[in-house]
């Protein structure tokens, strides 16, 4: 489940040609859309590359079938060897630059250094001064120990080629007879340790995005960096002249300043996946962890959580990034201001339902019917909440689940499957995943700007529903209620790698 503030579990659509501050500007003719060029190589992957898969599966699978780590701990491909990020590299050949993702999230290095080495092209940890450092920074370097086997296959998998040498993705289903046998060599309990709550984001965005290329970096500990300044943030030190708070509210606009120019430009992010955020209750309970006093007044602890507002405008304000947070659950104005806040212009905020049967048409268009049903922690913020997917699941064993359910990637990318749980964090990469699909199919040639950014919004949540179900200040005749799934909404699909 998603916790509200660096947490495990976008805004306004706002009619063109209103931009920031109030000022209007002349409304631009929308850019016309032009059909993208089928990719003579990859327009059907499914009959010119999966043969060469296949082809190589049969050979490996013979390989591995052969191999005994139990019985046989002389053989050279059972032997433990170290794995460091800093082993691979990135390819560029293989991604596009214009779909660069920013994860902001923990738990994902594993899937990074082992299986998706080339689609990572930066990698950051956040260092005790509160600031983002890469990973060509000595002491980071993500570094795991494994069987030969296991790092020799998964780099033939991901440095794959094609008959034209052409590196190429291959999907985690195409290889699931693999994963079969790596059930048994190498079971998911040797690297259950290292996988976190970032896994599952990070490998359906790799998976859903063919083309996508990432960076990763964790969600930033603010506070727990400055809790000086944060446990008295009215005193003024000795030598300063001004509180603590500003000291604490100039270290956070430092540190975000830093980001955008070190993170988000020099890698020249166009999306953002955030599956956190923060809220009175998270401040409250950070003051428990950090301070040895009493719990300050809500006044102070308002004053505290306004210190993160140029974190959240670096992140769903920069010009030309795209960003999709995960919704909190019961959100209130007071406990939620950041989440809800409507001047985040290039944010959607991402919400969950789930339903067998939506009924939803592709573009999620329904009028004087009922809306599907939401959860009720989800239904009492729905005023708030952007957009909801539907999972096509019942979250309960035997986890019943339709044709197009959100699918989950095995962390070693040799298998997907029907996901088994509901939460905003597992929602916000699939709209992330149908904004890419929008973009790619419908402004190919366009630039990611606030027009495009406004554009795919309105095509992602038409203005044209009337929930009967619903009180129209609940949605503003937004269609909320989407199910890109089932309609193949996603570039995976759209490349034809997979039905």
């Amino acid at each position: 489940m998603k916790k509200r503030h660096i947490t495990l579990l976008i805004f306004l659509s706002l009619m063109l040609g209103a931009c920031g501050g109030g000022n209007s500007s002349p409304k631009k003719s929308p850019p016309v859309i032009v059909e993208p060029e089928p990719d003579p190589i990859s327009d059907t992957p499914q009959q010119l590359l999966k043969p060469q898969v296949d082809d190589w599966l049969t050979k490996k699978i013979t390989q591995l079938n052969a191999l005994n780590c139990e019985t046989d701990n002389n053989d050279e491909a059972c032997e433990k060897v170290i794995l460091k990020f800093s082993d691979g590299e990135f390819s560029p050949e293989k991604s596009d630059p214009n779909q660069t993702i920013l994860i902001l999230d923990s738990g994902l290095e594993f899937s990074a250094t082992v299986r998706y080495r080339s689609r990572v092209k930066a990698a950051f940890k956040e260092a005790d001064t509160g600031y983002y450092q890469q990973n060509d920074v000595v002491d980071y370097d993500p570094t795991f120990e494994l069987p030969t086997f296991v790092v020799d296959t998964l780099k033939e998998i991901d440095n794959f080629t094609d008959e034209n040498q052409q590196a190429r993705f291959i999907p985690a289903v195409w290889l699931t007879p693999l994963n079969t046998i790596f059930d048994e060599l190498y079971p998911f309990s040797n690297y259950q340790a290292f996988i976190g709550h970032g896994g599952i984001p990070f490998t359906y965005l790799l998976e859903h995005n063919p083309l996508a290329e990432l960076v990763i970096a964790p969600q930033p500990e603010f506070f727990k960096h400055k809790t000086d300044l944060f446990c008295y943030p009215n005193k003024t030190e000795n030598g300063q002249i001004t509180t603590n708070l500003q000291r604490l509210t100039k270290h956070i606009s430092n540190v975000s300043t830093d980001f955008k120019q070190n993170v988000l430009d020099k890698h020249g992010v166009e999306y953002i996946n955030y599956s956190g955020g923060y809220t009175l209750e998270s401040i409250a309970s950070l003051w428990t962890e950090y301070c040895s006093l009493p719990q300050p007044s809500t006044t102070v602890k308002k004053a505290l959580f306004d210190t993160l507002r140029p974190f959240y405008e670096m992140l769903f304000n920069s010009q030309g990034v795209f960003g999709f947070q995960a919704t909190g659950l019961n959100m209130s104005v007071d406990n939620n201001a950041l989440d809800i806040e409507k001047s985040y212009i290039n944010r959607m905020l991402v919400g969950d339902f789930s339903s067998l049967d939506s009924k939803l048409p592709s573009t999620g268009i329904i009028n004087d019917v009922a809306a599907p049903a939401l959860q009720s922690a989800r239904g009492n913020s729905k005023q708030w909440i952007d957009v909801f997917i539907n999972f096509g699941i019942i979250p309960i064993r035997p986890f019943p689940y339709n044709k197009t359910p959100v699918m989950q990637t095995d962390m070693l990318g040799l298998n997907s499957y029907p996901i088994s749980s509901m939460t905003p964090s597992w929602a916000s990469p699939v709209a992330l995943s149908r904004a890419i699909h929008i973009k790619n199919a419908e402004f190919p040639g366009s630039v990611l700007d606030h027009l495009v950014i406004e554009q795919i919004k309105e095509k992602m949540t038409p203005q044209t529903c009337n929930y009967s179900n619903w009180a129209l200040s609940e949605y503003e005749g937004k269609c909320k209620m989407q199910d890109p799934l089932l309609w193949r909404q996603h570039e995976v699909y759209r490349l034809n790698y997979l039905d």
